[in-house]
C-alpha cells in the first residue's frame, strides 16, 4: 500500500473504524453478556459504533443486556471517542517517555481540527487532565446522589460511567429498562452534576483552558466569550421555552435545554412532548455544543457567524463581535 495514500484524514477514519470493530468484537464476548443473553452481532455493532461516536442512541439497553465487564467496554470506547483516539494515543507516548514527532502532531491538529500544530502536546495534556479532573468530581458527586438507591460498590461504578457518559455528551445510561434517568428527576443533586458535566464538556477545551488562564472575562478570547455567551443564551431560552410548551418542572425543563443540545439523557419522557416542545428540542439538537468539545451539532460559533452576519448584511454594516471584526473567512 502507497503510504502517501494514507493521509492525516484517512488515517483518523481507519482507526475510527478499527476502534469501532474492536468494540464490536469485545462486546460479542460472552463475558460482555449477562447471564442467559446472547448479543446479536448488529446490536453490538450498533453500540459499538454509538459509543465511539458519542452519539447516545441504543438498540439493546445497557444495564439490562451487557455484564460489569461490558459495561466497562462501553464506557472506554465513549472515553476514547470524546477525547479523541489521537490525543489518547499521544498521550500514552507521553507516558512512556518517547519523543513525539511531527507526525503525531500533524494527526492531533486535524483530529481536533486546530489551525496548526504548535503547542498540541501542551493542549492534549491539559485536555486529559481537565478531562480526568472533571470526571474524578462528577463521580463523587453521582456517588452521593446514587448510594440512596445501591450499595456502595454500585453507586461507585454506576457513578463512574455516567460521569464518562455525561462529560463526554454520551448520553448512555445503566439504570435498566430504557429509563434514562426519568425515576431521577426529582433528585436535584444528581441533576445539576448531570447538567454541570454536559456544559463544561460542551463547551470546549479551549474554552476552559482560556477561562482558567486569564481568569478574567474582559481577557478571554473572541471565540470564548461567544461560546459563554451562546451557552448561557441557550440554557435560559431552551429552559423558558420548553416550560411554556409543556407541563414540566423548572429543573425538568432546565436539564431537558441542557441535555438536548448534545448529550441525550432525559427526565421526561421525550414522546410525551408537545409539537412545540419537540421542535425546541429540535432546535437545541441542531445547534449542539461549542468546537473542539465533545458534543456535536453544528456549534454556538456557527450559529452565533450566522446571526451575526445577516444582521451585518440587512443594516450593511460590518459583522463585528465584543468590538471585534469577524473574518469574511470565518462568515
Amino acid at each position: 500500500m502507497n503510504i502517501r495514500w494514507l493521509n492525516p484524514g484517512r488515517f483518523l477514519v481507519l482507526t475510527f473504524a478499527s476502534l469501532i470493530i474492536v468494540g464490536t468484537l469485545l462486546l460479542l464476548l460472552p463475558v460482555s453478556a449477562n447471564p442467559g443473553i446472547n448479543i446479536h452481532p448488529v446490536d453490538a455493532l450498533f453500540t459499538s459504533t454509538s459509543a465511539v461516536c458519542v452519539t447516545g442512541l441504543i438498540a439493546i439497553d445497557t444495564a439490562d443486556y451487557f455484564s460489569v465487564f461490558g459495561r466497562t467496554v462501553i464506557a472506554i470506547l465513549i472515553q476514547v471517542g470524546g477525547l479523541g483516539i489521537s490525543s489518547i494515543g499521544v498521550f500514552f507516548i507521553f507516558l512512556t517517555g518517547k519523543k513525539i514527532g511531527l507526525k503525531e502532531r500533524i494527526l492531533i491538529k486535524e483530529s481536533l481540527n486546530l489551525e496548526n500544530v504548535k503547542g498540541v502536546v501542551k493542549l492534549v495534556k491539559s485536555i486529559i487532565v481537565l478531562t480526568l479532573c472533571f470526571e474524578f468530581v462528577g463521580t463523587l458527586l453521582s456517588f452521593f446522589a446514587f448510594s440512596k438507591y445501591y450499595t456502595p460498590l454500585e453507586a461507585l461504578g454506576i457513578g463512574a460511567f455516567h460521569s464518562i457518559a455525561s462529560f463526554n455528551n454520551a448520553g448512555f445510561d445503566i439504570l435498566g429498562n430504557y429509563q434514562s434517568l426519568i425515576p431521577y428527576r426529582d433528585n436535584v443533586l444528581l441533576n445539576l452534576t448531570t447538567c454541570g458535566l454536559i456544559v463544561f464538556g460542551g463547551l470546549g477545551f479551549y474554552v476552559i483552558r482560556d477561562i482558567l488562564q486569564k481568569r478574567s472575562l474582559k481577557k478571554l478570547s473572541m471565540n470564548s466569550k461567544i461560546v459563554l455567551s451562546m451557552t448561557v443564551i441557550l440554557l435560559i431560552a431552551g429552559t423558558l421555552l420548553l416550560k411554556l410548551t409543556d407541563n414540566i418542572t423548572w429543573l425538568g425543563a432546565f436539564f431537558q435545554s441542557t441535555s438536548a443540545r448534545t448529550a441525550g439523557f432525559s427526565t421526561y419522557a421525550l414522546g410525551d412532548f408537545t409539537a412545540a416542545g419537540q421542535f425546541v428540542l429540535i432546535l437545541l439538537m441542531f445547534i449542539g455544543a461549542s468546537p473542539g468539545s465533545t458534543g456535536g451539532g453544528i456549534k454556538t460559533t456557527t450559529t452565533f457567524t450566522v446571526f451575526r452576519s445577516l444582521f451585518a448584511y440587512a443594516t450593511n454594516r460590518d459583522c463585528t463581535a465584543f468590538r471585534r471584526k469577524i473574518s469574511k473567512d470565518s462568515i
